[in-house]
C-alpha cells in the first residue's frame, strides 16, 4: 500500500472528506488529492502532522512498517505515571531484553 493509499485510508476511516482533511491540516483540498494519487510527495511538516492527526507513525505513513499505532506514544505516556521504583524495573526489563540479542 502506497503513502497515498494509506494517508484515503485513514481518512476514510475517520469519515472526513479530502476537504475536511485538508480544512483540518491547513492545506488545499488539491494537496491531499495529490499525497492520495501519488502524485505529489508529502513534506515532512506535513507527515508530521499527519501522523500526530491520525495517531500513527511516520514509519507507517512512509510505507516502513505495517503497524499504524504509535506504540512508542502510548508507552511514553504509561511510563510518565510510574513511580520511580516502577521505572527502574521497566528499565531493567528493557536492558534484559536488549542483553538477549547478543548472545
Amino acid at each position: 500500500m502506497t503513502t497515498g493509499q494509506r494517508i484515503a485510508k485513514l481518512r476514510i476511516k475517520k469519515g472526513l472528506s479530502q476537504p475536511q482533511l485538508a480544512d483540518i491540516l491547513h492545506l488545499s483540498q488539491s494537496s491531499v488529492a495529490m499525497w492520495e494519487s501519488d502524485k505529489r510527495n508529502v513534506s515532512n511538516k506535513d507527515l508530521k502532522n499527519l501522523s500526530k492527526y491520525f495517531k500513527v507513525s511516520i514509519d507507517y505513513l512512509l510505507e516502513n512498517s505495517e503497524e499504524p499505532t504509535l506504540l512508542a506514544n502510548h508507552l511514553d505516556i504509561d511510563y510518565k505515571n510510574l513511580s520511580p521504583y516502577q521505572k527502574q524495573q521497566v528499565d531493567n526489563f528493557i536492558n534484559f531484553i536488549r542483553n538477549q540479542d547478543k548472545d
